[in-house]
């Protein structure tokens, strides 16, 4: 757990790198919706049910993109450390 005595940037970091890419989402989905609804709300200037219902649709499309996005980018980075480091069979002179 974190220890909130301590609070340390890099550590909440390494916590946020070693959750699974849906928890990932999911924890960004819900700072996006913190920070958006109150952006609506006070400097698009609608009322609080439109800001809330805008907050959770661009909430949902920021997680299932930044799902997708890490997840991708994980299935590659695995791939690419699963590969042998030497020249492959038929490609040594």
């Amino acid at each position: 757990m974190v220890n909130f005595e301590k609070l340390n940037y890099s550590d909440l970091l390494i916590r946020f790198r070693q959750m699974e890419p849906v928890h990932q989402a999911a924890v960004a989905g819900l700072l996006f919706l913190v920070v958006y609804v109150p952006y609506a709300y006070f400097l698009l200037r609608l009322n609080l049910a439109e800001s809330i219902i805008m907050g959770v649709t661009s909430s949902i499309l920021f997680m299932v993109v930044y799902y997708f996005t890490s997840y991708i980018i994980m299935k590659k980075s695995k791939k690419l450390a699963n590969q042998s480091l030497g020249p492959k069979k038929g490609l040594r002179k």
